[in-house]
């Protein structure tokens, strides 16, 4: 990817990597995070950062998944376990979207919709 392009979507609310890219908008109570690209262990550090960041400021964040090309095990497997370490004071987390389920584990504020 190009740097001015890069820099230009931060600007724009973007979190990237060259594969990963979460779009974010916030509204007066929730942040909706849009994930796009291949999803794998950098791309899950990015979305936990991106949650650890957020969580205290609003209420609810959706994690949209429908623009994912591609979700890894492995990727997915190191988001899943890293929710543990989420504080539990905040805000609500709702995947969404076609690969929303493989994100979402049973636990206090985390669920899944689609």
């Amino acid at each position: 990817m190009i740097p001015n392009m890069a820099q230009e979507r931060r600007e724009e609310g973007w979190a990237m990597k060259e594969t990963f890219w979460i779009q974010h908008h916030r509204n007066s109570e929730s942040l909706h995070l849009r994930l796009m690209g291949v999803f794998d262990r950098e791309a899950a550090l990015l979305l936990m950062e991106a949650l650890n960041e957020n969580r205290a400021r609003v209420s609810k964040i959706f994690v949209h998944t429908g623009a994912l090309d591609q979700v890894l095990d492995p990727g997915v497997e190191l988001f899943r376990s890293s929710l543990g370490s989420l504080d539990r004071l905040g805000a609500d987390i709702i995947f969404t979207g076609k690969k929303g389920e493989e994100f979402a584990v049973k636990a206090p504020g985390i669920r899944f919709i689609k």
